[in-house]
Order: structure tokens, then C-alpha cells, then sequence
């Protein structure tokens, strides 16, 4: 006899026609998004030239598009990119040419734009120091296609969509350093205390952002919100910046699993206080040397890293 978590014990015999509907079952559903994928695929560049690989998914759910059913209303645009997510994928492609020649209506094509959002691209590019453009010449002196040699250094100034703000609170107590956590553990709660620290998830406060956000100003709000006081006198400003990619599996043609891939963006901001003070409900100091065991994402631990190395040393 065999265990099945849906019917139970059953013999050998039952266990493979069950395994075998489940596996039928799993495909037809792969087929069917594998479908869904190439008719929304066939909308975007109908007669047009070129071939879109990246998709802002959340602007397609925006839109109306997730679910295509051919009627007018529902027809697609010719491009859903975000300014901020074809710039990124553009300066991504020119790594790849690693300085071949290219023209700006092939960028255009490949990127569905027009050559003019193409032309204000590179421009941005270059009067910030994200490429360096290459001007050839043939032999006979006569203009040809340009290169552009990136700047690997500057990627990480590159204009992101998905950006989340840290804020770093550090205090410091008998030749100890001290960090705020966000948490629901409460060291004077019955049930908290019942159960082990380690059950609970410790965090820093946080907040999603975007490319108009004053950092300095969230910091403040978020900091008056927790102590009720202006720490204005206390804050170090931004302090560290880290870019991670991001991985999301999807369906392709094929009915095959493949890794859609993005980018986030992390700002850390930092408080030094000269004592730990009283802060609201759900908030926890925990000590610096500690704070890796208790805060599991890597990124936050990453940025306190940073801070306890070159900021406090």
C-alpha cells in the first residue's frame, strides 16, 4: 500500500493511473498558457519589425491584458516598456555588443520605439556617464554606424522601478551597538513569551519608493512615526546602495519553464542615536552583533554589514 495525500492509501496499481491523470493534467495546463503566451506574443508587433523579449508584466495586468479575447477595447499597444525598464534592458544589450557598431533604427526595432525615444535614450546615456559613444569612419572618411562602450561602474545609478528604502536605527549602550527591528515579538507579552524568539520574523523599517522620493524626507517621516521626536540633528543620510537580480519562473512557447528575470534597488539610510530611545509598538532594539541571527533576508544583513564595517568601525 502507498500513501497519497489526496486519496489516501492505495495500491501500486491505483497510484500510477492517479500520477499519470495529475501528469496529463499538469500538461494541458502548461498548453493552455503556452497558448495564452503566443497569442498575446502575436499582438504586441504585428507588422512590424523586430522581436520583443522583455514584457512589463505589471503594466500588461494595467491594461487589461492578461487575459487576450481578440475585441477591439482589449486590442494591445505596440509596446508596453516603462521608460525605466528599457533603459535598463537597453544598457544591459549594449554590455552584450561590448562595442560592436550599431544603428539607431535596429536599437528601435529591437526595442519596438520609435527612433526619436531611441535618439533621447542614448542621450540621456551619455550626458550621464552611463556610455561612452564611439563615433567610426571608413576608410574614405565617411560616417558609419556608431559604438558604445559602457560604463559598468555607473549600473548601479541606473533608474529602477522596483526601489525599497531601509531605514538604519543605531544606538549605542555600555560599548554596545544596537539596531531597531520591526517585529511582532514583545519581550513583555504572555503568548510572545510562551513561544521561542526564533519563531518570529525580524526586519528593518521599511518603504517602498520610486525615483521622485526625497530620501532624506521619508527618513524623517518614518523616524518621527517611531520615536515621536525630530531626529533631524541625528541622520547620516543614504549610506549604501545594492542592486540585486530577481528571478520569476514562468511558461514559454514550448510549454518549458524558463526565469523571468528583473532588477531591484535597496537604499539604506542611517540614524546615529546617542541612546536608545523609547519607540512604538512593534518595533524592538536588538544588538548589532545579533541582528544577522535574528533578521534572515540577506540583502537587510548586507547593509548592516556595510554600516558596522566602514560606518562605525
Amino acid at each position: 500500500m502507498y500513501y497519497d495525500y489526496e486519496y489516501g492509501y492505495v495500491d501500486k496499481n491505483d497510484l500510477r493511473k492517479i500520477n499519470e491523470v495529475r501528469k496529463k493534467q499538469r500538461m494541458e495546463s502548461y498548453k493552455e498558457k503556452a497558448k495564452l503566451k503566443r497569442e498575446r506574443n502575436r499582438s504586441y508587433l504585428k507588422g512590424r519589425r523586430g522581436v520583443r523579449r522583455y514584457y512589463d508584466y505589471d503594466k500588461l495586468d494595467e491594461l487589461g491584458f492578461n487575459i487576450y479575447n481578440g475585441k477591439e477595447k482589449d486590442r494591445p499597444i505596440k509596446c508596453v516598456f516603462t521608460k525605466n525598464l528599457r533603459r535598463e534592458k537597453l544598457f544591459a544589450y549594449f554590455k552584450y555588443l561590448k562595442g560592436k557598431k550599431i544603428a539607431v533604427r535596429d536599437l528601435a526595432w529591437k526595442f519596438a520605439v520609435t527612433d526619436r525615444t531611441i535618439q533621447s535614450d542614448l542621450k540621456y546615456f551619455i550626458e550621464n556617464g552611463f556610455i561612452q559613444r564611439q563615433i567610426n569612419k571608413t576608410r574614405k572618411g565617411k560616417m558609419t554606424k556608431n559604438s558604445y562602450i559602457v560604463n559598468k561602474d555607473k549600473a548601479k545609478d541606473l533608474e529602477i522601478d522596483d526601489q525599497f528604502l531601509f531605514i538604519v536605527f543605531i544606538a549605542k549602550k555600555d560599548n554596545k551597538y544596537y539596531v531597531l527591528t520591526k517585529t511582532k515579538y514583545d519581550e513583555n507579552n504572555k503568548t510572545s513569551r510562551s513561544q521561542t524568539i526564533e519563531k518570529y520574523k525580524f526586519n528593518l523599517p521599511k518603504k517602498t519608493i520610486n525615483n521622485s522620493t526625497r530620501i532624506d524626507k521619508v527618513s524623517l517621516g518614518i523616524s518621527k512615526h517611531i520615536f515621536n521626536k525630530d531626529l533631524k540633528d541625528k541622520y547620516k543620510s543614504m549610506v549604501y546602495c545594492h542592486i540585486t537580480n530577481c528571478k520569476y519562473p514562468n511558461i514559454n512557447t514550448y510549454g518549458k519553464t524558463i526565469n523571468e528575470w528583473w532588477k531591484e534597488k535597496y537604499y539604506f539610510s542611517l540614524f546615529i542615536l546617542d541612546n536608545m530611545y523609547e519607540c512604538s509598538k512593534g518595533y524592538n532594539w536588538v544588538t548589532l552583533n545579533v541582528a544577522p541571527r535574528r533578521i534572515g533576508e540577506y540583502i537587510q544583513n548586507k547593509g548592516l554589514k556595510y554600516i558596522k564595517d566602514d560606518m562605525l568601525g
